[in-house]
């Protein structure tokens, strides 16, 4: 069965959720099966890994266009890049216009829709309908839809009517294995970006508006705290960006992004607490990786991050919520929230178990 990965920007993992799932679930599935992986990224991420080795048994086809500039050219192009694939599964809506091609011909075409796009605060309010509507198209003309979250399956059951052919399978994460280590690797590591073992609190996000930084921030900055903020994402210049950096606190840091993997793993598993502000997505891939890093996770509460973390966690609404939270967690002993939130992940968010359910998934509707 030859299985082709469309929508991200491809592996190797870049720069968000969609391509570090793509990366985890193909190499798993290349571990387990003998399905065929095709991966298609874009024209930019094809300029950043001329020299990088990628994943083995996957192959990787490049669209000419790029995802961030060329959205509709990127996707319609890797469309007829996998059209020889028995599934193609696309991350996003980004085909909903050419829908009526895979649906027409009776292709086996499943649609990932991420999270609910149209809220993010990027986007024009033009923008914001035309995505609702691609959204819309998705849910009426997309042959499959697998959403990564109950929260965002029932999302389109009960406002776009969505009643068939419609499942949720999780993301997964690995263990964070440098959990509990103290190696002259470890060590190193920290003293690179100037960090002191479990005497910070962490963040690690792209910085976007419905990310909720800025609330996290200013709930920071409310009080005088025992440890420093860290934040950790791509810090080219947005006028978001801008903003968030006015704030003249000593103790708030911005790293920029990290993209070395062991390092991130290090960075993660050694924070005192993590921050997760996403607000309009499903099951997100760098909360689960906090969690198998045992993270106390403090999140933005909503129904995705509480059907993620359920009782394991603490969540927060205002900027005072944060301010109080971080009072009382660094007085106070949460392990055994964090200690729950690594079980988890053990127990079911690993890729193993996700994998296997992506197996069964593609079997039953190549039938």
């Amino acid at each position: 069965m030859k299985i082709a990965f469309i929508g991200s920007r491809g592996i190797p993992a870049n720069y968000g959720g969609f391509e570090t799932f793509v990366e985890e679930l193909s190499k798993e599935l290349h571990r387990t099966t003998d399905f065929e992986i095709v991966v298609v990224g874009d024209i930019e991420q094809q300029n950043q890994t001329k020299n990088i080795t990628p994943n083995k048994g996957v192959k990787i086809l490049y669209s000419k266009y790029s995802k961030q500039k060329e959205p509709f050219h990127f996707y319609l192009d890797s469309l007829f890049k996998a059209w020889d694939a028995e599934i193609i599964y696309s991350c996003g809506v980004g085909n909903a216009f050419f829908l009526f091609i895979p649906y027409l011909l009776g292709k086996k075409y499943v649609t990932n829709p991420d999270g609910i796009g149209w809220k993010r605060l990027k986007w024009s309010r033009g923008g914001k309908k035309v995505l609702k509507f691609m959204f819309f198209l998705s849910a009426k003309l997309s042959p499959y839809i697998l959403t990564d979250s109950i929260g965002i399956e029932k999302i389109f059951r009960v406002n776009f009517k969505r009643g068939k052919k419609i499942e949720t399978i999780e993301y997964g994460a690995y263990l964070n294995k440098t959990v509990g280590i103290d190696s002259i690797q470890v060590n190193n590591v920290l003293e690179k970006y100037q960090l002191q073992k479990g005497k910070y609190h962490l963040l690690v996000s792209r910085l976007e508006p419905e990310n909720n930084i800025g609330e996290i921030i200013k709930g920071y900055d409310l009080k005088r705290n025992k440890y420093p903020l860290i934040i950790v994402g791509d810090l080219q210049g947005t006028e978001y960006v801008s903003k968030l950096r006015n704030i003249k606190n000593k103790d708030i840091c911005f790293l920029g992004g990290i993209y070395n993997k062991y390092e991130l793993e290090v960075v993660r598993s050694n924070a005192f607490s993590y921050f997760h502000g996403h607000s309009v997505g499903g099951t997100n891939p760098s909360l689960l990786e906090a969690m198998a890093s045992k993270n106390l996770c403090i999140c933005h509460d909503n129904e995705f991050n509480r059907g993620v973390v359920k009782d394991n966690g603490l969540y927060f609404s205002t900027v005072n919520d944060v301010a109080n939270i971080i009072a009382d967690i660094e007085e106070n002993d949460y392990s055994s929230l964090s200690e729950n939130a690594y079980k988890q992940v053990k127990d079911y968010y690993n890729w193993e178990s996700i994998g296997n359910r992506y197996v069964e998934y593609f079997k039953k509707i190549s039938k």
